[in-house]
């Protein structure tokens, strides 16, 4: 009989191309699989989602040691959770807000905040920032950072899911569970507390004076 060829590594290469193709693009199927407690399904939910998870916890929260134990965290809440989703569509915003969630109540535990370094390294930042700014920005990151950290919560959360994760009105309003009215008075509020700091901070002023011209 011949002996047989290596059935673990061939079956892993098999799971892992499924997990990746089965849920393509289907939010229906991977919500339905997910209910269902199918491992492929919330090892797809995972990968499709973390990258996006990850930004918005560090965009919010700021560079911390603790960043991979928040995004499980939100995964964690995420997976006893998921059978609150009503449709499909729904899926990408309520994620978020389970994340944004996560991110309010570090915020407002002051007890919890861990503030290290900036842009600490390792390998769990796999699309950190800092990889991408010029060598003498690191001033006006940590600036940045400073001031968001003196803001209130609420309206460090707006600010930071604006300027720094990119998210539209329409979908920050949606995700901070909160009126589009509302939240635009909270962005102006942000904004001007924001400005008012950075135009006192040399590594800022010169960014301020540009925003007023």
């Amino acid at each position: 009989m011949a002996p047989r060829s290596a059935p673990e590594l061939s079956d892993t290469r098999r799971v892992e191309d499924s997990r990746g193709v089965t849920f393509l693009g289907d939010d229906g199927a991977l919500l339905a699989g997910v209910r269902a407690g199918n491992p492929l399904a919330m090892a797809a939910l995972y990968d499709r989602y973390v990258g996006d998870v990850r930004r918005i916890l560090l965009h919010t929260l700021g560079p911390r040691l603790d960043l991979a134990d928040l995004v499980q965290d939100v995964f964690i809440n995420v997976l006893t959770s998921v059978r609150t989703v009503r449709e499909a569509g729904a899926l990408r915003s309520w994620l978020f807000q389970v994340t944004v969630r996560t991110a309010r109540k570090h915020l407002r535990g002051s007890s919890r905040r861990w503030w290290l370094k900036l842009w600490p390294e390792g390998d769990e930042l796999d699309a950190q920032p800092a990889a991408m700014l010029e060598e003498n920005a690191s001033d006006a990151v940590q600036a940045t950072f400073r001031i968001l950290k003196s803001m209130e919560a609420e309206d460090r959360l707006v600010f930071s899911l604006r300027y720094v994760s990119g998210l539209d009105l329409s979908e920050m309003a949606e995700v901070c569970e909160t009126s589009l009215s509302t939240l635009k008075r909270r962005l102006a509020r942000a904004e001007r507390r924001f400005h008012a700091e950075a135009q006192q901070d040399d590594a800022l002023s010169g960014w301020a004076a540009g925003v007023e011209s």
